[in-house]
């Protein structure tokens, strides 16, 4: 597969799973975008690390349980994708974001069950047809 001038995303690309890919991916000549929800420094220090292997990234700030907050991101990533890329799309989505509590069910309450549906299933599909009807 040809993987020159392409551009991923990657939601949660800051730490674990989401770090892995991203990194995999600039090895393989991939450019990066990641999303990071609140550990900034992390999401600056895998920038960096992708820049290290020649390829260009950007990190941008995205709480996948906030679907309101779809449309504002979306613009956000526009803007990113012109400033260093000089297009307005990219090439493949990772929808990685995620987040756990670990906790028995008998104590687990409603509004943290309700966060992990929201970043693990209408998160994943929401911001899907958001780009999607965005036409990115």
């Amino acid at each position: 597969m040809q993987t020159s001038g392409k551009v991923a995303l990657i939601t949660g690309g800051s730490r674990g799973l989401g770090k892995n890919a991203a990194l995999r991916m600039a090895r393989k000549g991939i450019d990066v975008i990641i999303t990071y929800n609140n550990r900034k420094e992390d999401a600056d220090a895998v920038v960096a690390a992708i820049k290290n292997t020649g390829r260009a990234a950007v990190a941008l700030q995205l709480n996948t349980s906030v679907v309101k907050s779809f449309d504002a991101f979306s613009q956000q990533l526009v803007v990113a994708l012109k400033e260093n890329w000089n297009r307005d799309t990219f090439d493949f989505l990772v929808n990685n974001a995620g987040t756990e509590y670990a906790a028995p069910i008998a104590t687990t309450a409603e509004e943290q069950f309700d966060i992990l549906c929201n970043v693990h299933f209408k998160g994943v599909f929401s911001y899907t047809k958001t780009i999607a009807h965005a036409g990115l």
